[in-house]
């Protein structure tokens, strides 16, 4: 649709991610804003000498609240504003904005707009034209766009951004990350250092992510990543939460920034291990990691010597006393196809007896997943009872969840009296009603679950445990039901212990 209306107007777009750096959004700081950093008043010249807006630059809104929001055009409409009202011009920039020609006077006084239907077609729009192409933003704006429109997992999701952008939903999470850790460094900089007055968008952001990114040598001989070396672990909402050591992370990022935003010493042909007084800090962390997989390995030595743990009747079951390494440590990267990476460290418990089910079952996919023989993975060899244990994993995961939730009771409730547990009937118990939303606390489990559920290959569980000679299942056939939210449900039931 496409309305004919007063420059003056318009409303410049508060919400617009390009400006979330300003600590007040209201259309005079923007004003400013766009007249410090987005060469306004050279284009609003532009357009005084034209005597009209450019041919094919139409400007784009949405209506919210009776007011008609720029979505794309911001500096035009700006341009075209301080033209026709110099009382809108900020505080030190009367000289920069020329006095209004006849021909904007007379031709600009109602201009023709575009108007969308909402926000996620201007996301649509704004994307295509800023990241894809017309007018690119400055070096941060993509991340910081993205950043903003996630805005902690409150706004679009990753996938929503993905569909809306086509772009990578991989690439959308990594601006963010990267927008999350630059802008946190930055903030704490410039609290510590007063008088840095460096703006945000107007620094060069590449050489200090490439210091976090470029693999590097140490120790001797060893080419690691930043991101394994660290140790570096995220929450759902994509920030860091951990490392091997927070405390002299935190300093080493302080002095990567230094080096690469303030006194520019290093460049993209940089790696972090260039940096003076870095090489200390890695062997503090080296240390450290070596003293703690000593005591691992002392740890696990001893449990295996102790071989088994028994139940309440006295039988062995396949558990060990001691602590299990308990797989990879949370916030590597997904399994790589089956459950590699599969992880209860410091969640599943030994000496829990609710937990015990799941931890024998988890514990042998894990070691079925990493396990090599005759160069295969162990479950390539052993799909039969591999899919043995993925079934009895997931059924432990679905009653711990229900007891971790108070529901397990209730479950029970519905069980005849001769019968007993089973894992179609506690599928279907929180199928029903509202048992869903109350058993899996994230919408992201709840599409896991139904996703299981739903798929094909959910039938080869059981076909496995009822007809095994029957029905052979494959590698292929785990590894799809791996990846088609089996591994996401269960690690995210040990994450929420």
């Amino acid at each position: 649709m496409t309305i004919s209306i007063s420059p003056l107007d318009l409303y410049l777009d508060e919400k617009n991610p390009r400006f979330v750096i300003l600590s007040k959004r209201n259309q005079n700081e923007i004003r400013k804003y766009l007249l410090s950093n987005e060469d306004v008043s050279q284009l609003a010249n532009e357009i005084n000498n034209h005597g009209n807006l450019f041919p094919g630059e139409r400007i784009v809104v949405i209506k919210e609240k009776n007011q008609y929001i720029v979505i794309e055009g911001n500096r035009r409409t700006c341009s075209i504003q301080l033209l026709l009202s110099r009382k809108l011009i900020p505080h030190l920039f009367e000289h920069k904005i020329p006095i209004a020609s006849e021909e904007i006077i007379k031709n600009c006084q109602k201009i023709e707009v575009d108007v969308l239907s909402d926000r996620n077609v201007a996301l649509a729009l704004m994307a295509k034209r800023h990241i894809e192409g017309v007018k690119q933003w400055k070096p941060l704006a993509k991340k910081q766009f993205f950043a903003s429109s996630y805005d902690n997992g409150k706004g679009r999701s990753i996938e929503d951004l993905s569909v809306i952008t086509g772009i990578d939903k991989s690439e959308i999470r990594t601006d963010i990350r990267d927008y999350k850790l630059f802008s946190k460094v930055y903030g704490d900089y410039k609290k510590e250092h007063p008088s840095f007055d460096k703006e945000i968008l107007d620094i060069n952001i590449d050489p200090f992510l490439r210091l976090f990114k470029a693999k590097f040598v140490y120790p001797a001989d060893t080419k690691i990543s930043p991101l394994n070396f660290f140790e570096i672990e995220y929450d759902e909402q994509h920030n860091i939460i951990n490392t091997v050591d927070n405390k002299i992370f935190e300093k080493l990022t302080k002095m990567a920034f230094e080096k690469a935003v303030v006194t520019e010493e290093v460049n993209t042909r940089n790696i972090l291990t260039d940096i003076n007084n870095i090489i200390p800090l890695l062997e503090k962390i080296l240390k450290k990691k070596n003293k703690e997989e000593k005591n691992n390995t002392q740890s696990n030595n001893t449990s295996e010597n102790e071989q088994q743990t028994k139940n309440n009747n006295g039988k062995e079951i396949g558990l060990n006393s001691g602590e299990i390494p308990g797989g990879p440590k949370p916030g590597g990267p997904a399994p790589r196809a089956f459950f590699e990476t599969i992880s209860w460290r410091g969640k599943l418990d030994p000496k829990n007896k609710k937990h015990q089910g799941l931890l024998v079952a988890v514990h042998e996919l894990y070691n079925l997943s990493n396990m090599q023989v005759n160069r295969k993975a162990a479950y390539e060899l052993f799909s039969i009872s591999t899919g043995m244990a993925l079934r009895t994993a997931y059924e432990q995961a679905l009653k711990l969840q229900l007891i971790q939730t108070g529901l397990w009771s209730n479950y029970n409730k519905t069980i005849h009296v001769k019968s007993f547990p089973t894992l179609s009937g506690m599928e279907d118990f929180i199928n029903q009603g509202k048992n869903k939303n109350q058993v899996f606390l994230k919408k992201e489990m709840i599409f896991a679950f139904d996703r299981i559920i739903t798929a094909k290959n959910r039938e080869f569980l059981n076909a496995n445990i009822h007809y095994a000679g029957n029905i052979n299942v494959t590698p292929d056939t785990l590894k799809s039901i791996a990846s088609g939210g089996m591994f996401f449900l269960i690690q995210s039931i040990i994450d929420c212990l």
